[in-house]
């Protein structure tokens, strides 16, 4: 397992170790800005290959979201009867891709449980009004909340909701809690990256921080701290 602190205090190891100028100062809030967004760069550049599918180990659990019912003019579309209700926190911004979204799981808290059918807003407008999907619940992400519409809600009969996703500041999850209190990150948890991606964000980091050095290399590609010099 890699933290973000271990990533974080690697580089700044690595910094020490090579030529810096003495006017730039490097302090861990800085590199870690820096590694979250490296990070979502090669995010970016490789789940947007055609037939890459999302790896569980980028995927972050927000744990127990709270609901509440919406108000008709947040909706945004026609209930006709039915109950909208949406998150009562703003979810964290997600990793934009070109063909897929980065949100992989919208459903009950109980996470053996069937998740909601996750649509865009467009779609959302139109679902629900057939014979055979009206008792459906369909979610959606507008405003940053994530919205639930189903007709078979008798008023608020839902309190809590699960999401999970691939979210563009890891530790924006911080904010958020598991069903029995737990946070749902630290900078000591497992970092939500790719171990094949941690050598490629050093290097960029230690260019972008002016170090001067021999670039270190994980041989072995396991993420592990067996690196050797090039």
């Amino acid at each position: 397992m890699i933290s973000l602190n271990h990533i974080v205090y690697d580089i700044l190891e690595l910094t020490r170790g090579g030529t810096i100028s003495d006017d730039i100062k490097v302090d861990e809030r800085q590199v870690e800005y820096l590694i979250n967004n490296q990070r979502a760069l090669l995010i970016r550049n490789e789940y947007n290959k055609p037939g890459r599918t999302i790896d569980h180990n980028i995927v972050q659990d927000l744990g127990c979201l709270e609901l509440e019912e919406a108000k008709p003019e947040d909706c945004c579309i026609e209930t006709n009867g039915c109950v909208v209700l949406r998150t009562k926190d703003i979810i964290p911004n997600t990793i934009e891709l070109h063909d897929k979204t980065s949100i992989t799981r919208v459903g009950p808290v109980n996470k053996t449980a069937n998740s909601f059918s996750f649509m865009p807003y467009e779609r959302a407008v139109r679902s629900g009004y057939g014979k055979y999907n009206s008792k459906l619940t369909f979610a959606y992400f507008l405003n940053n909340r994530i919205y639930l519409k189903t007709g078979s809600f008798s008023g608020s009969t839902i309190d809590y909701i699960n999401v999970r996703g691939v979210f563009e500041d890891p530790t924006e999850a911080a904010a958020f809690e598991d069903c029995d209190g737990t946070k749902c990150f630290s900078r000591d948890d497992k970092y939500p990256i790719n171990g094949w991606m941690v050598p490629y964000i050093k290097e960029q980091i230690l260019r972008q921080l002016g170090v001067s050095m021999q670039t270190p290399t994980d041989t072995a590609n396991d993420a592990k701290e067996d690196l050797n010099k090039q």
